[in-house]
Parts: C-alpha cells; sequence; structure tokens
C-alpha cells in the first residue's frame, strides 16, 4: 500500500507546474529614502539607493525630478534612469517638508499602504526645509554612514531618549484613520549653525493628516509621557542658579528612569474634562555640587520641578487646543466611554473647550555615585 501511495505521489510531481519570482541582488537598486516636496504645481520627488561598484566614486544614488504627480510614475521613471532595478522594499524613512504636510500627506503615503513590495515601516518625518537638499548635503558628511542609515539611526536613538514619537507610516495612517485621535511625527532639519550634520528638532502636530504646529524635545518628552509612551530620558531645567559660583552654569538636569501616567477622561455638564496625572522617577545628573545632602532641599527642588514640568505640560496642551490637535486621543477616550456624546458633536469643535488637570509627581531617588 505505501509503495503504491509512493509511486502515485512521484506521478503527480511530474505534471505538477511552478514558477520563482526570482530578485537578483546584484541586479536591484534598494531605494532606502523617499523625499517628497513642492515644486510649482507638481511634485519633487527625490529618491535615493546605495551604490555598491567597487569603482564608483559615490556612495549613494541620488535621482529627482519635478514633473511627476505620483510616486509609483516617478518609481517608473526612474528605474528607465538608473542601472538597476529600483525596489522600495526597504525604504528607511519618508522625509515630507513641512510646506506639504501642512497641505496633507496621508494620500502620498496610499502606494505603501496599498503595494505589498513596499517597507510600511519606514519611518515618517518632517523636514523643516528641502527634502531634497537634506538628502543632498548628507552624502557630503565623510563621518557619518550612508544618509538613509545615518538618519535612521538618528530617528531611533532619539526615540529612546522619548525626544521624538515612534512613527512609522502604518502608524501614522492607523491614527489618521482613528476617530478622536491625531498623528505625530519626528521633525528635523539640516544644521547650519552647529557643524555638519541633520539636527532632531522635535516633532510635527497635525490635525487629521494636515501638520499644524511643531514643538520642541523637550516639549515632545511631556507630551510623550502625557501620552503614555515615554521611555528613559533627561530634562533639563534652566530656572535653577548655582550659588556661590559665577561661571555662568545654571539650571539642573534630571534623568528621568520611568514615567507613570493614568489619565481620567469623563463628562460634566456635557463638558469633557481629562484628569492627567505623572509620576516621575528619576536622578539628578547635575546641578551645582553639594546641592542636596539634606532631604528638605531635595524635597523643595522636587515641588520647584514638579510646579515647573505641571506649567509645561499645560501650556502644551493649550498649544495642542489652540491648533486644533489632539494627539493625546482624549476624543478617542470619549468616543469609547460616551459613544452618544461623540457620536452627536463635531470633536474638532469640542476639543478646544475640554478642561485638563495636570497632576506631577517627581521622585528624586537618587543624585549620584559621589554623595
Amino acid at each position: 500500500m505505501k509503495k503504491r501511495l509512493i509511486t502515485i505521489i512521484l506521478i503527480f510531481t511530474i505534471f505538477l507546474e511552478g514558477c520563482w519570482d526570482q530578485t537578483i541582488y546584484e541586479r536591484t537598486g534598494f531605494i532606502l529614502q523617499v523625499g517628497i516636496e513642492p515644486s510649482n504645481n507638481n511634485l519633487l520627488i527625490t529618491y535615493t539607493d546605495p551604490v555598491v561598484e567597487p569603482k564608483s566614486k559615490e556612495q549613494v544614488e541620488v535621482i529627482y525630478d519635478s514633473k511627476e504627480n505620483l510616486l509609483r510614475e516617478f518609481r517608473e521613471d526612474a528605474r528607465k534612469v538608473s542601472s538597476k532595478m529600483l525596489e522600495a522594499g526597504k525604504v528607511q524613512q519618508v522625509l515630507i517638508s513641512d510646506s506639504i504636510a501642512a497641505k496633507g500627506i496621508n494620500n502620498l503615503l496610499e502606494v505603501f499602504e496599498r503595494d505589498p513590495t513596499t517597507s510600511i515601516i519606514a519611518y515618517v518625518a518632517v523636514v523643516e526645509g528641502s527634502p531634497r537638499n537634506l538628502m543632498e548635503k548628507a552624502q557630503s558628511f565623510g563621518d557619518k554612514p550612508r544618509p538613509a542609515f545615518y538618519i535612521h539611526q538618528l530617528i531611533e536613538d532619539n526615540i529612546e531618549q522619548s525626544y521624538v514619537p515612534d512613527t512609522q507610516i502604518h502608524r501614522f495612517t492607523t491614527t489618521f484613520f482613528s476617530p478622536g485621535i491625531d498623528p505625530i511625527t519626528p521633525m528635523v532639519k539640516l544644521q547650519y549653525d552647529k557643524g555638519k550634520g541633520i539636527e532632531v528638532i522635535g516633532s510635527a502636530l497635525f490635525s487629521e493628516d494636515k501638520m499644524v504646529g511643531k514643538i520642541d524635545t523637550n516639549q515632545t518628552l511631556l507630551l510623550l509621557s502625557m501620552m503614555g509612551k515615554a521611555k528613559k530620558s533627561v530634562y533639563v531645567s534652566k530656572h535653577f542658579e548655582n550659588p556661590g559660583y559665577n561661571n555662568g552654569k545654571r539650571g539642573c538636569a534630571i534623568g528621568i528612569r520611568k514615567v507613570k501616567r493614568k489619565v481620567n477622561v469623563y463628562l460634566e455638564n456635557n463638558t469633557p474634562i481629562a484628569d492627567i496625572t505623572l509620576n516621575f522617577d528619576g536622578s539628578l545628573n547635575e546641578m551645582h555640587w553639594n546641592a542636596i545632602p539634606d532631604v528638605e532641599v531635595r524635597k523643595n527642588i522636587e515641588k520647584t520641578l514638579e510646579a515647573e514640568i505641571k506649567k509645561s505640560c499645560e501650556q502644551v496642551l493649550t498649544y495642542t487646543q489652540k491648533i486644533d490637535s489632539d494627539p493625546l486621543g482624549i476624543g478617542d477616550i470619549i468616543r469609547a466611554k460616551y459613544n452618544s456624546y461623540f457620536e452627536n458633536v463635531n470633536w474638532k469643535n469640542v476639543y478646544p473647550s475640554v478642561k485638563f488637570n495636570v497632576n506631577v509627581k517627581l521622585n528624586i531617588s537618587d543624585h549620584g555615585v559621589i554623595n
């Protein structure tokens, strides 16, 4: 019986046909970056892919055009110029100029959402200025890796420090299509006054898919804390004096190890109220020597910083209400808890009237190796 079964299987395999969609590495150009910015009434789209030819002087091939209005159309035109078959499955980041981000970007990401051969885990970042200029200048940074890997690592490291949000294409799209919450993305720019390099400057805030404002890295840390997404970081306060010294040093730095967040959203007389409690645990990284050996002095520093952080959080929230951006997803919480209320209001009109109550607790658990 076994021999008969094996014979039947072998006979069937003779008549089976198969195919292999082969991709030869040596003949493929892997697009690593996509830059998008306006050019007259068209899009200026820039692609970069690595050059692996041993005798080539350049490490990166840059292709750009301003005649097209579709990313896919541009890729097909770029294939007519590049010596290799360009593929987008390894894209590291999509860099969008702030001027075009203000007009809406979700439709620009459509090709990544629809085509399974493209990367949806690439970072979305807004560039202050021209992505093409940034990508071209980055090639001249001899002390940096290839531009795509340099920017990727730069964004990734700052995500770990809670200076920018972790916004990949699929995260942006998911947030955009979720009622009652708005996306945020990292924001970068070329350094002109601090040497050659690319600088992370904070976050771009969106209302739906249109960029409506921006905040710096310190404000991003506080916003991510209120969103429950903050990791370890450093909070810098510039308001502490250093008594006994006149060398220009002032302020203090707190190393944040952990942030616990609690949010309670409810309705009171048809007005949404959000109580936000933040508990920071950290250490005093820098202030002035022998600053807090006394418990009472340390408690005073904690209280002072708690008040400062609370005020800064309230300023960030007020700013988001002013620009009609709800990155915390207060509307999403209202939708889940009070769906009938949410369905009968225009959340964009309601969000500016949300009342926020912020409570901050800071615990300085230690103040250095040498006490």
